[in-house]
């Protein structure tokens, strides 16, 4: 394999602010619609519809597709980044530092939070840090990175931090 190429995406990371408010909200929504359970039917079905709202948006942005940001190719010789309208290359050879942050590949059960995590980082040799969010679209293309950095690590002698559970 002489390159691959993948999605550069952000996925939406909800404040502490968002998640406290839908918090107390569920809490004291589910409070008051199964534990009090008050005879005013409007207090009821209010409980109830803030409830199933505030579930809603717990459980419904495991499903938020991430906006793809650019492409990112890594060949041989050289990572390029193409975002926004800009091409930015470096050479493989000048970097200080490679790793890579898997947690899944993306599928229908991995568009999470947590399951499309996946991050490349490096640093150039000017100093330059760069840390990408990535997406694996399938199984296979998590073998052919997986591959493609062993082989570039033993390439350039350039040591491929990995972490999460990319062994299996």
């Amino acid at each position: 394999m002489n390159s691959l190429e993948t999605k550069i995406v952000k996925t939406w990371d909800p404040s502490w602010n968002v998640r406290i408010l839908v918090a107390l909200l569920l809490l004291g929504s589910g409070v008051i619609a199964y534990v009090w359970k008050p005879e005013n039917p409007w207090l009821l079905h209010s409980a109830h519809v803030v409830y199933v709202i505030c579930m809603v948006i717990a459980l419904g942005q495991s499903f938020l597709k991430p906006r793809t940001l650019g492409l990112l190719k890594i060949t041989r010789d050289e990572i390029i980044i193409e975002k926004e309208n800009e091409s930015k290359t470096y050479k493989i050879t000048e970097l200080q530092d490679l790793g890579f942050d898997y947690v899944g590949y993306a599928s229908f059960w991995k568009y999470t939070i947590y399951g499309n995590r996946n991050h490349i980082y490096f640093t150039h040799s000017s100093g330059e840090k760069r840390d990408l969010e990535i997406t694996l679209s399938n199984k296979e293309m998590k073998e052919e990175f997986k591959s493609f950095l062993k082989e570039l690590s033993e390439d350039n002698l350039l040591k491929v931090q990995q972490s999460g559970n990319f062994s299996s």
